[in-house]
């Protein structure tokens, strides 16, 4: 008699957020953000630049890239021309392939196509196209199964854009996670940049398309995160990351996110529940 082998289940998706085709005019610039869920960007023609933290990149024709939760990004038309980009957001429990958080895939013919058939399932189902009570079940599948083929497919080594500027853009966004529990200003950035204050406000506008205050702002939510989930407590988290009181940190938190720390934490802990 053969064994019974146990289905080792690293990830499920459980929710879809969005999915749309866009065509841009030569002129268009999405500001930046960052959200719980994951987005998946595909170029099917012309070009965008994406910044994506402190890296930035140029996609063409069947160029994918991939924003982890929480993530910053930021996307606009590049080399002139008017892309037709598809974009797709998810939530997933567990932990996808880490192949998937860094860089920029080339998408082969079947990837290609596989992802095609997949994002019109989604379409079908964000835009209420379809009655069938397992469809989602269906379509979870048909990403979880494409998630798996890309991480396993080599991966193009796209290196990020590279002059003075985004050095330079760079090396804030680096010197702001370095100082991520220090509550720095913009002057004290600026310093470690060696650059000016306008100068630094220059280069988040032209890459970030947001303050250099909201971009370190959104880096400290980002990392306050990953600590809840971790399991620390609100009052520690505050006194990590140097707010002047818990209270205060609660504040900033549900500015942010729409809900506070324990309230996030619990949404945590249910989204386990459900996923084990």
């Amino acid at each position: 008699m053969l064994p019974t082998v146990s289905v080792d289940k690293k990830f499920d998706i459980v929710s879809f957020s969005s999915a749309y085709e866009y065509k841009w005019d030569q002129n268009f610039v999405f500001l930046g953000e960052n959200h719980e869920q994951w987005e998946i960007v595909l170029v099917t023609d012309g070009c965008v630049e994406v910044t994506e933290d402190e890296k930035i990149y140029r996609l063409g024709a069947k160029d994918m890239i991939l924003h982890a939760s929480m993530e910053f990004h930021r996307i606009r038309s590049s080399e002139g021309s008017s892309p037709s980009v598809m974009v797709m957001s998810f939530m997933p429990a567990g932990e996808l392939p880490s192949e998937l958080k860094n860089g920029v895939f080339t998408l082969n013919d079947t990837l290609f196509n596989e992802y095609l058939s997949v994002f019109k399932n989604i379409y079908r189902i964000i835009h209420g196209t379809d009655e069938d009570k397992y469809f989602t079940q269906e379509a979870s599948a048909m990403l979880s199964a494409f998630l798996i083929h890309l991480a396993k497919a080599p991966k193009q080594q796209m290196l990020p854009l590279s002059n003075a500027a985004t050095n330079e853009y760079k090396k804030a966004v680096r010197e702001m996670s370095d100082g991520i529990c220090e509550n720095l200003t913009l002057p004290d950035i600026a310093k470690r940049c060696n650059i000016s204050v306008s100068y630094l406000k220059f280069l988040f506008a032209k890459y970030a398309g947001v303050s250099p205050k909201t971009y370190y702002s959104n880096l400290r939510i980002q990392h306050s995160c990953e600590l809840l989930k971790q399991g620390m407590s609100v009052t520690d988290v505050a006194n990590t990351l140097n707010f002047s009181s818990p209270n205060y940190f609660c504040v900033f938190f549900k500015r942010h996110i729409g809900i506070s720390p324990l309230e996030y934490q619990k949404k945590l802990l249910k989204q386990q529940a459900l996923h084990f």
